[in-house]
């Protein structure tokens, strides 16, 4: 794959994911207003804290590090030893599973009375739902190196389908049993996961066995460049004069791993802190996930599909192991680019979140879950999700870039680093969450990403310190974008205090006005991106082929 199929794929992932993430967090939205006026807050505590918790736990320890690894520079890769790598991801699952599963069940403080039978089936169905979705780490991970953007998202499709069929069921006609419902049909979604990507690829493999046989007719079929024939070449296998393992992509792997552990203490720092210290009651927790995941929209089914495919463009261009002043220059052009484009296009999308989420906040709260998350500390949970969010926008695509370059050394000192991050959020989670209540988790959040910036923004300085071009400069936006978002801010914080409630219509006109003067001051100043619009625009009309 030469430089540009690779960014054209990364660009082409990131829009579907991005499409998708919409679909499923809109439906997401919907679904969790529908719960909160049919299910006990103890529940929504229960399902949304601590048993996604504990799935987003045994996956991410045990599977995380290996697909890193195995997703860097994967033209070069030696594929039947990637393959038995992919391998160790079974065993893996299976004892971050069993050792999680005792922790949920008998280390933690349980849900009330008559919600342990259902908790205890549910901690059980979700470590069996672990394993079998492991057995399909080699297929997935042949998918994504090789660009089946299309064929994932339909499988996550059908997904979201089958979880969101099991939600509307259990809530609306067996809310009783609504948590081992979901339970259940987490079971079956990772079981219909498994056999979709095996029966994929073998009707692609039957496709290629056709092809090869007329090959001349279609030269530039990309099925005939799959360096697999069969399904059998998926299984783990002995190579002739080579090591099972590659050495290089073991101990990245195992760069990985460890940082990965770290890295998912700074992600779900707060869950974890309210399950292990119990400083929130599990109705605390619901509430919470539900603020949280409201004010995190943006950051979920925007920043994170940017991110992990930015990740991915990044690692496929970069050489880690050589210094960048030494790489092909053409290429270092490139990514210095995309990553300029990158960093203006999220910094000035944070800045909007910030803007407006704070005279808008209480509005949205009031319309989505009326008092129960208008009253108490929502409101102002919310606002300080706006900066989190921000932040997130920067700190996804710097931590991207970093992670793709970083040398498998440099990746192991930097452990080092996320040790004392880890332990000064953990600290800081629970200092602030019992002082300030559920508004200190998200504090200790922007701290913590706030120094996680500041490292990543020291690495790519002195990674350009001998080029000419400064990828750094696309996180300062121009005079005219400050001054339209300073003037925003100002009006619809001007209106929330004056104008809002009594005339929430008005209120609503006067930041849409705003809004509208915040993108074209944008739009004028970023010609790039008014080019693409009329492009795009021209297209739609039919004017451009």
């Amino acid at each position: 794959m030469d430089s540009e199929k690779i960014l054209q794929g990364s660009i082409k992932s990131a829009s579907y994911n991005m499409i998708l993430q919409v679909a499923f967090r809109v439906i997401t939205f919907v679904l969790n207003g529908l719960v909160l006026h049919n299910v006990d807050k103890d529940v929504l505590g229960i399902l949304n804290v601590r048993l996604m918790l504990l799935i987003m736990t045994i996956l991410f320890v045990s599977r995380e590090a290996f697909r890193r690894g195995c997703m860097s520079k994967t033209r070069d890769h030696n594929w039947p030893q990637v393959i038995n790598l992919l391998w160790l991801t079974v065993p893996s699952v299976i004892i971050c599973s069993v050792t999680f599963c005792y922790i949920w069940l008998h280390l933690l403080e349980l849900p009330a009375e008559r919600y342990i039978a259902d908790y205890k089936f549910a901690v059980y169905m979700f470590g069996a739902s672990c394993v079998i979705e492991s057995f399909v780490e080699p297929v997935y991970v042949f998918s994504q190196a090789f660009q089946y953007v299309r064929w994932r998202i339909f499988v996550d499709c059908v997904m979201m389908f089958i979880r969101v069929g099991s939600l509307v069921v259990s809530v609306l006609y067996f809310p009783a049993y609504t948590i081992k419902t979901i339970a259940a049909g987490q079971f079956v979604i990772s079981t219909v996961l498994v056999l979709l990507y095996w029966i994929y690829f073998h009707q692609e493999f039957k496709k290629k066995a056709k092809l090869v046989k007329n090959k001349d007719l279609y030269p530039d079929e990309p099925l005939l460049s799959l360096p697999f024939d069969s399904l059998f070449d998926f299984l783990p296998k002995k190579i002739q004069e080579q090591t099972f393992i590659g050495r290089d992509l073991a101990f990245l792997t195992w760069g990985f791993f460890k940082q990965g552990i770290l890295k998912q203490v700074l992600t779900e720092g707060e869950r974890y802190v309210m399950t292990v210290f119990s400083v929130l009651s599990f109705a605390e927790q619901g509430v919470y996930d539900v603020v949280n995941n409201l004010g995190s929209m943006a950051a979920r089914f925007i920043f994170l599909p940017i991110e992990e495919s930015s990740y991915f463009y990044f690692a496929q261009m970069l050489n880690r192991q050589i210094p960048i002043e030494n790489q092909p220059r053409p290429e270092i052009d490139q990514v210095a680019n995309v990553l300029f484009r990158l960093l203006r296009a999220l910094c000035l999308l944070g800045a909007i979140v910030v803007v407006f989420g704070f005279s808008y906040s209480h509005l949205v709260l009031h319309l989505y879950g009326g008092t129960t998350l208008t009253e108490g500390s929502g409101p102002l949970l919310m606002r300080t999700h706006c900066l989190a969010v921000c932040l997130m926008a920067i700190n996804g695509v710097t931590e991207a870039y970093v992670f793709a370059a970083m040398s498998p050394q440099q990746l192991d000192k930097y452990n080092g680093l996320m040790v004392i991050l880890s332990c000064m959020f953990l600290f800081l989670s629970w200092i602030l969450s019992r002082s300030v209540g559920s508004v200190g988790f998200i504090l200790a959040n922007c701290v913590n990403m706030i120094l996680r910036i500041i490292h990543s923004l020291w690495f790519i300085k002195r990674q350009y310190k001998n080029l000419k071009i400064k990828p750094l400069n696309g996180l300062i936006p121009s005079v005219l974008e400050c001054t339209s978002m300073v003037l925003a801010f100002v009006v619809t914080a001007t209106s929330s205090w004056l104008i809002y409630p009594d005339s929430a219509i008005l209120h609503v006109t006067i930041g849409a006005i705003s809004g509208i003067v915040v993108v074209l001051a944008i739009l004028y100043d970023e010609p790039e991106l008014m080019h693409s619009i009329v492009v795009i625009v021209k297209k739609r009309m039919g004017k451009v082929d």
